[in-house]
């Protein structure tokens, strides 16, 4: 199973984009109000620095996956247990991501349609993805639905132009300052750094290296454009009060596409593109969810055999998620903020990298 850099790079970018544009918006513009677009550039420069540091460290160990070189660098039992939050952050990611598809596709759509149905439904095709085609299959539909995603996203940007209203944007900084700035920025950062699942997919490129580096630094670059675009514009449109009330903002402002009598229900396309989005992230972290704990059992070459166990998994923790029905406020700032982002994103790659380092200059000595 082998990808190549240009679909590394649709496959981070549609990672980033599809839920990013989703559930962080109305968190951060709570925060930072019309200074929302500032938390989303001290965001974009936080989620590239903490790709930096894990390229860098898989760099190092370009034929190993995080399961393998953490064993390498700290020892097999301890390279073990320091991997052990990154199969529950994976798990957690799939059961809210879903949770939040069912909540949107029900609020939308299939207004009376069962929970199992819609879950079921998408496990299944993630399932059958996985498990006939790897990750070679999830990156060539990154690779052929990335370009059509960008389209999309142009067009709504420029059909909703003239909706624009850019002294919603005022004042700057005035009303909010340097603490809300900077947690607003948190739950952008906090989705932008799950580029860190890099760490699993280096040794399947083809040719890992600088190029791949560059690859991977440039997808989350693109993305946090993107992102701080989308923010502009839902701002500006709605303002800072309208829009920290919306559960969906962005989805919101793509209704009022409405242009020569002709042009509209833009909304749709956009519905259509985001699926594909949550189906291609949902598959590759399904995808390294399985490879990871058959080799973290020392049977690499049974993947396919724990898919069995992981999708059904999947499913039981989604609607048990989707019967408490916890705020995905508060898990995403009680939880995700709180313990996945300083924690597997920040804390274990950069322990990793320093103690590799460590040991390198000793190996050395």
């Amino acid at each position: 199973m082998k990808i190549n850099n240009r679909q590394l790079f649709w496959m981070i970018l549609m990672l980033e984009i599809g839920i990013n544009l989703l559930i962080t918006m109305t968190a951060t513009i709570q925060s930072a109000k019309q200074d929302s677009w500032i938390s989303y550039i001290l965001a974009g420069v936080m989620g590239l620095v903490i790709t930096y540091v894990a390229a860098k460290l898989s760099s190092r160990y370009p034929r190993q996956t995080l399961i393998e070189y953490s064993a390498a660098i700290l020892g097999k039992w301890a390279g073990k247990l320091i991997v052990i939050p990154f199969f529950l952050q994976w798990f957690w990611v799939m059961s809210l991501i879903l949770r939040d598809e069912f909540l949107f596709i029900r609020l939308n759509v299939l207004y009376k349609t069962p929970a199992w149905v819609i879950i079921g439904t998408m496990i299944g095709v993630v399932f059958y993805t996985v498990y006939h085609g790897g990750i070679e299959a999830i990156g060539r539909v990154s690779e052929l639905w990335g370009p059509i995603l960008m389209v999309i996203l142009v067009l709504t940007f420029g059909l909703t132009a003239n909706n624009l209203n850019w002294p919603m944007l005022l004042p700057v900084y005035a009303d909010t300052g340097f603490g809300p700035i900077v947690e607003g920025a948190l739950a952008p950062v906090s989705l932008l750094g799950e580029a860190v699942l890099l760490m699993m997919l280096f040794p399947f490129v083809e040719h890992p290296g600088k190029e791949t580096r560059k690859a991977l630094l440039l997808a989350v670059a693109f993305s946090a454009v993107l992102l701080l675009l989308g923010v502009l514009w839902v701002i500006m449109t709605f303002g800072p009060e309208v829009s920290g009330r919306l559960q969906f903002p962005f989805f919101e402002m793509v209704k009022l596409v409405y242009l020569m009598e002709f042009i509209q229900n833009m909304d749709i396309f956009v519905m259509a593109v985001w699926l594909v989005s949550i189906f291609v992230k949902l598959s590759i972290v399904m995808f390294i969810t399985s490879y990871g704990a058959a080799q973290w059992t020392g049977k690499t070459r049974s993947w396919k055999k724990v898919l069995w166990g992981v999708a059904p998994l999947t499913f039981i923790l989604t609607m048990l998620v989707i019967t408490l029905n916890p705020p995905a406020g508060l898990l995403l700032k009680s939880v995700w903020i709180r313990y996945v982002l300083p924690v597997n994103m920040v804390a274990i790659p950069l322990l990793l990298l320093v103690v590799s380092s460590i040991r390198k200059r000793v190996k050395r000595q």
